[in-house]
């Protein structure tokens, strides 16, 4: 009769068809203890009367209560929300004179079955004692935590009784402050499991050599005859004679775990001298660091991530499996993959759940003090280390085997010292083959990862581009959903994809925590200070992304648009398709598509998307649209999925988008074609030629029958011409070397069809000496319709905080001989300085384009433009046209004013900057400066003869 060391959590079964559905109640040797059991509330412990201690049960005046619960949801005590406060004082040594326990007892028949009985608490918050049969069996703690008694001495066949004492308070009360409603009692299941001689039993997936194995370790009480065989989709795949300790066993045909892809198999370990089996699951993947990246089976793992806190409404942290079930479902469904056990280990069917539809789990030790702030924080105290580092270690050992956890979380906001080194000591100890996070933990000491909290996205960047080797960085929160929010979700999800070193995060948090009232006018949400709590926060805990009753709020609608796992590439009649999956090739899909024009439906069709493995492009879809066009058309683009995936049904929608529509091209049909060199990719479309450089990621060449435009490359710049009220900024400019500006590839994707080709282009612009830089996502499109760019661009680092102009530069080979345009002249416009040049068509020659300054300096800049066509003294005119309007310049090609140069540029700028009175008077209003904020543009260039 003892308790027993911690160890992983499993069950005997008696039949092959029972063991492999993995469902408890489906095992002949479990006995629950759930269900309604006697019940008598006192004040404190006190009042416990002597009777209950003696075992005069009927001695005793009893109510009843249903286990699992919380006493509080059930008449007996109030709930009390704080997030950081305690409610009682902060004093370890000495707990409350009002100290609410609750007496719990029961009668229950048994008939032994194996070799041993195990009386197993999965969760009792905060303390308790238990009695069988009138023997005292033991005492527990750890409120997240399983508790385990081998009673096989103190059971009867026949009837039985337990009695169980919880206390609400205790000094271990003070390790479990996490932001929660206070609720106390036995509130998950109570189980009576009949064991053979197994102990122990932990898998570890294995790589090596090119080889998937799983090592099994057992531990048994002696030494019983023991076997396995491996399971896969039902049918047997590999087998081997177990005994104590250590055994590999080989997986053929490998399928490997993960989020995307969460296969699992079964070792099956037939107990011959208990004449039974026990059932682990496990999955194929391997958790490391490469590169100073987080890596699932050696790819890097992005981490669209939520925090969960257990609760329901009406129970409280008292789920049933269909809850579960039910909740982790829906956030697979919205595109979530992972989730933070936020701040302790669930109840254990949650892990099966997650290991069976996909989700990463970093598993969360049931450990914060924060409201310790008031005195000195337990972490570097000798006293708790111990507790520290036994709820690490029976975290790890309860859930050693579940392939979702990925990574061990030591607790949350405990400050950080010796006591945490010690506990990251003892979790690698027991488990090498995962991570470990602490988000206190800000110099990485003993964490593999960098965490922080609702970090803004320009300190991320900060850390993001800076050139040294560092751990990589995850938000354990971020998106505070509280009320109406988060907002720039979308921000951050930019900053996950452009920095390798920036790996995800975790929303804050799930779900609201408001529990459930009846009242006349129907049912209610309350929060902190609704029982009349001298201590709460009141609505902090009313802030997750689904309603208490899990109604979707718009943020988490949002949030699923965000992380969608498929991105939409668009321009005119065209579309392409990219996959957003790390790990899964996808099948069975379809692109559903839809033409409005003032919100009328005007065409609209289906197409069958081929399978498209991770990261992969769609081959270039051309769409059978109308001809007639307005400027409020859009295309609307939707993913399904034609038969039932995971946890999506037929039918289901899996991503979607809506563009603007730029209308037909105008220009033949002609075939296109491909060439590359290890330098160049060009691409060939009737008289069209178009090179791009695989070195800067630039377009350096447009040509039309064989006549080239370009004298140099399209690139992305900056500067201009200083004007003369620039006198006071063009220091800092030059100290930015904004004009001295390199572009390097990081990326590029090609994908067509017969007479359209798109390259995706990943593109860095960073000038020398200084860290600084500008993340490019460039698509070029080579269609009827000439040549599209789309640029989006995100300034990072030590930035300027302004720059005169974004755009690009074109430099001709020869000069330009007229312009014609619809946008605002026909005089020059800057956003402080256009109410005299009304929009309209307009004609200029090249000697009537630009204002003669007497002091040179930049001018004629052009804004609004829809359209331009600009003929040349020789070679090929173009024509532009922007998605939206855009700014049009033609400057001479040494950058200065138009002279007697013999050659020009053109400059399509997104934005340009305010003019403003700054040599003697103010800068330009800040609602019309030109700030380094993230940028998103797109022009179509057509050459012609």
């Amino acid at each position: 009769m003892s308790k027993l060391a911690p160890r992983t959590r499993f069950f005997y079964y008696d039949d092959l068809a029972a063991a492999l559905s993995y469902k408890e109640a489906a095992s002949p040797y479990t006995h629950s203890l759930n269900g309604t059991w006697q019940f008598c509330y006192l004040q404190s412990p006190r009042e416990i009367p002597e009777a209950f201690t003696t075992g005069d049960y009927g001695a005793i005046d009893w109510a009843t209560i249903k286990v699992p619960g919380h006493m509080e949801l059930q008449g007996y005590g109030k709930p009390n929300y704080t997030n950081v406060d305690f409610p009682i004082p902060v004093d370890p040594t000495a707990m409350p004179a009002e100290n609410p326990t609750g007496l719990y007892f029961r009668r229950f028949t048994f008939k032994p079955q194996l070799t041993r009985q195990i009386l197993r608490f999965d969760g009792v918050d905060s303390t308790f004692k238990v009695w069988l049969n009138g023997q005292l069996v033991g005492d527990g703690h750890g409120s997240r935590l399983m508790t385990e008694f081998d009673v096989t001495d103190l059971l009867v066949a026949g009837e039985n009784t337990i009695a169980v004492q919880v206390g609400k308070w205790s000094k271990y009360s003070f390790l479990e402050d996490q932001d929660q409603w206070w609720l106390s009692g036995i509130f998950r299941d109570v189980t009576i499991v009949d064991e053979g001689r197994l102990d122990d039993l932990q898998l570890t997936p294995q790589f090596k050599d090119g080889q998937w194995q799983v090592q099994v370790a057992i531990e048994a009480a002696a030494d019983p005859k023991l076997s396995g065989k491996v399971y896969f989709a039902g049918e047997t795949i590999a087998e081997a004679d177990l005994a104590n300790g250590k055994t590999t066993i080989d997986i053929p045909d490998p399928h490997e775990w993960t989020d995307e892809t969460p296969n699992l198999y079964t070792l099956v370990v037939q107990d011959e001298t208990a004449g039974a089996m026990v059932p682990m699951r496990f999955g194929l993947r391997r958790v490391e660091m490469i590169d100073d990246q987080i890596c699932l089976n050696g790819v890097p793992v992005l981490f669209n991530g939520v925090n969960r806190h257990e609760f329901n409404p009406e129970t409280g942290r008292a789920l049933t499996q269909d809850y579960i079930l039910s909740e982790v479902t829906q956030i697979k469904r919205a595109g979530i993959n992972a989730i933070r056990t936020s701040h302790y280990p669930n109840t254990p069917y949650f892990y099966d759940v997650c290991d069976e539809l996909g989700l990463l789990v970093i598993d969360e030790c049931d450990l914060e003090t924060h409201g310790m702030y008031v005195t000195e924080m337990p972490t570097n105290d000798p006293y708790w280390r111990g507790e520290f580092v036994s709820r690490a270690q029976r975290m790890v050992h309860r859930d050693f085997n579940h392939p979702c956890v990925v990574i061990w979380s030591l607790g949350n906001e405990s400050d950080f010292g010796e006591n945490h080194v010690a506990e990251a000591a003892a979790i690698r100890e027991l488990d090498a083959s995962r991570l470990i996070h602490y988000e206190g933990d800000r110099d990485t000491v003993v964490a593999d990862m960098y965490s922080t909290m609702y970090t803004s996205v320009e300190d991320i960047e900060k850390r993001a581009v800076k050139l040294t080797h560092q751990k990589p960085h995850i938000l354990c929160e971020y998106g505070h959903a509280m009320g109406n929010g988060a907002g720039s979700l979308q921000d951050y999800q930019d900053l996950f994809h452009l920095y390798k070193s920036v790996q995800g995060g975790f929303i804050w948090e799930w779900k609201d925590h408001g529990l459930k009232q009846d009242t006349p006018d129907g049912p209610k949400y309350v929060w902190g200070g609704a029982f009349g709590e001298p201590v709460n926060d009141a609505t902090f805990c009313i802030d997750g992304l689904v309603r208490p009753d899990r109604v979707p709020s718009p943020g988490l609608l949002e949030y699923e648009h965000v992380i969608q796992p498929f991105q939409f590439f668009a321009a005119q009649n065209h579309v392409v398709v990219k996959s957003l999956y790390h790990y899964r090739t996808t099948h069975d899909l379809v692109l559903r598509w839809q033409l409005t024009v003032a919100g009328d439906n005007v065409a609209s069709g289906k197409l069958a998307l081929p399978p498209l493995a991770p990261g992969a492009l769609s081959p270039v879809f051309a769409l059978d649209l109308p001809e007639i066009i307005g400027a409020d058309a859009l295309l609307n683009f939707a993913i399904e999925t034609t038969t039932k995936l995971g946890v999506f049904e037929a039918g289901a929608k899996l991503a979607y988008e809506q563009v603007a529509y730029q209308g037909l091209p105008n220009l033949a049909d002609a075939p296109a074609e491909v060439s590359q060199t290890p330098a160049t990719v060009t691409i060939t479309r009737g008289a069209l030629t178009v090179t791009v450089d695989r070195g800067t990621g630039n377009v350096t060449q447009l040509s039309q029958g064989g006549q080239p435009l370009l004298a140099g490359d399209m690139a992305l710049t900056l500067d201009r011409l200083p004007i003369s009220n620039d006198m006071n900024v063009v220091a800092e400019r030059q100290k930015k070397r904004i004009t001295t500006l390199f572009a390097r590839c990081e990326g590029l994707q090609i994908t067509q069809n017969d007479d359209t080709v798109m390259v995706a282009i990943r593109q860095r612009i960073a000038p020398p000496a200084i860290n600084w830089g500008i993340e490019l996502a460039v698509t070029v499109w080579v269609s009827a319709a000439g040549v599209t760019i789309r640029t989006k661009g995100w300034f990072d680092g030590e930035k300027p905080t302004e720059v005169p102009r974004i755009g690009y530069q074109l430099p001709l080979k020869t000069t330009v001989k007229t312009v014609d345009w619809f946008g605002r002249g026909t005089g020059e416009s800057y956003p402080d300085s256009l109410d005299a040049a009304p929009l309209g068509r307009y004609h200029l020659s090249r000697d009537q384009w630009g204002f003669p300054y007497v002091v040179p300096q930049e001018s004629g800049n052009r804004m609004g433009v829809r359209w331009a066509t600009i003929a040349t003294t020789a070679g090929p005119a173009v024509h532009v046209a922007g998605l939206a309007p855009v700014n049009l310049n033609v400057v001479g090609g040494d950058g200065l004013p138009l002279g007697d140069q013999t050659t020009d540029q053109v400059r399509l700028d997104a934005r340009v900057q305010a003019l403003g009175s700054n040599s003697c008077g103010p800068r330009p209003l800040k609602r019309y400066r030109l700030y380094t904020d993230s940028f998103d543009f797109t022009v179509t260039m057509s050459l012609k003869d």
